[in-house]
């Protein structure tokens, strides 16, 4: 007789699972989220940019405006806040608590 309480009564299996659809999610969507972060580095940039004073606007003679003191802004593929290490720490995340889920059902077979 199996008195092994289910699976999903585990923590670790909730653990396991999150972070493990979220990897899927970030995988599957390919650079999606990479050109998205970059737009979001891009438009916190030019608001600091703006608050600090560093840019500024000027007319010439034909009236065009340009920029001056303009900051390298982020490209996609070249962001602050990078999605591999992301997908680094959601793998860890996964791998460790399976090991865990693994080693508490192991206790559990063992314990019968």
């Amino acid at each position: 007789m199996n008195n092994q309480p289910p699976i999903t009564d585990s923590p670790w299996f909730w653990f396991a699972l999150f972070p493990a659809v979220g990897l899927t999610a970030l995988l599957a969507t390919g650079g999606k989220f990479g050109n998205r972060q970059a737009s979001i580095e891009r438009k916190g940039q030019a608001h600091a940019a703006i608050a600090e004073g560093s840019v500024s606007v000027e007319v010439d003679a034909k009236g065009q405006k340009s920029a001056t003191g303009v900051p390298k802004y982020s490209q996609p593929g070249r962001t602050k806040v990078q999605l591999l290490s992301l997908s680094i720490l959601l793998g860890v995340i996964c791998a460790t608590s399976l090991g865990l889920l693994v080693r508490e059902r192991w206790r559990l077979v063992a314990r019968e």
